[in-house]
């Protein structure tokens, strides 16, 4: 009876533990993509106008590019392996330091389709 009680205490603890390691996403929703992620229910979700450029690069990481157009920061992040023969990527949108639009990109991947989408496109529509 002592050892069940053991084990149980010791589950509740190992599962109380998870409280304590770093969050893998911020409070405002950000976190790092993968290639399980579903890229629609991403961009939907994500909270544009609030993310700020320092949440992304502490949640999703360094960029892997990063270029400045315009007056916007623009962050792409490449998702696919590097032995892909395809493109998988995101792209944040920033302006004054917050984000203001999420891009996906799935070049011919797998099948040779390209898919963009967009966070305000699927963001504003119904």
């Amino acid at each position: 009876m002592s050892k069940f009680v053991a084990v149980v205490v010791m589950m509740f603890c190992l599962l109380s533990a998870g409280s304590l390691i770093a969050k893998d996403k911020s409070a405002n929703g950000v976190y790092r993509p993968t290639l399980s992620t579903s890229a629609k229910k991403y961009l939907r979700e994500f909270q544009l106008g609030k993310a700020t450029q320092d949440e992304v690069i502490q949640y999703v990481g360094m960029p892997d590019k990063s270029n400045t157009i315009g007056g916007s920061e623009f962050l792409t992040y490449s998702i696919a392996p590097k032995t892909s023969s395809g493109v998988i990527e995101y792209t944040y949108e920033l302006k004054e330091g917050v984000v203001v639009n999420v891009t996906y990109l799935n070049s011919g991947n797998f099948f040779g389709v390209t898919q963009r989408e967009s966070a305000t496109e699927l963001q504003q529509s119904p």
